[in-house]
């Protein structure tokens, strides 16, 4: 579920509270008048809890991807510029769902870390299977 259909979940949820009181006041449950609307608002906690952790979980990666992206400019020929904490640009940005930008990533490292003498074959195998994913939706990587 995106970000949208939480938001709209929320939105929904906000405006049919005073619809679910008054009906279960029609109904002649005034009892459960109490249990509606602490479900109710419980719902729309957990819903605000959920939409803050995502939006921040996202706010954190993009910041990470910023910093590496500042580490690459500042030592361009550095294999070790690539990462930070032990994640790689190209994993963070497919986690933050941009795949040609990772592809692009992992490209730049195979290079560097061909120039600097290391075993390349599992990044070689990670942009083969990320073209072939590329390809398949669709979207034909030209790198």
């Amino acid at each position: 579920m995106n970000y949208a259909a939480l938001i709209a979940l929320l939105a929904a949820l906000a405006f049919s509270l005073p619809f679910l009181v008054n009906l279960a006041e029609q109904a002649g449950i005034t009892r459960n008048t109490g249990v509606i609307t602490t479900l109710t608002a419980a719902v729309l906690v957990l819903a605000f809890i959920v939409i803050r952790g995502r939006m921040q979980r996202r706010q954190a990666i993009e910041a990470r991807i910023e910093a590496i992206g500042r580490q690459r400019q500042a030592a361009p020929l550095d294999p070790e510029s690539f990462f930070m904490h032990g994640d790689h640009l190209g994993d963070l940005l497919l986690t933050a769902g941009r795949p040609r930008e990772a592809l692009a990533a992992f490209t730049a490292y195979r290079q560097v870390a061909q120039q600097a003498g290391r075993d390349v074959t599992a990044v070689s195998q990670a942009i083969a299977t990320l073209e072939a994913r590329l390809h398949e939706e669709g979207g034909h990587a030209s790198l």
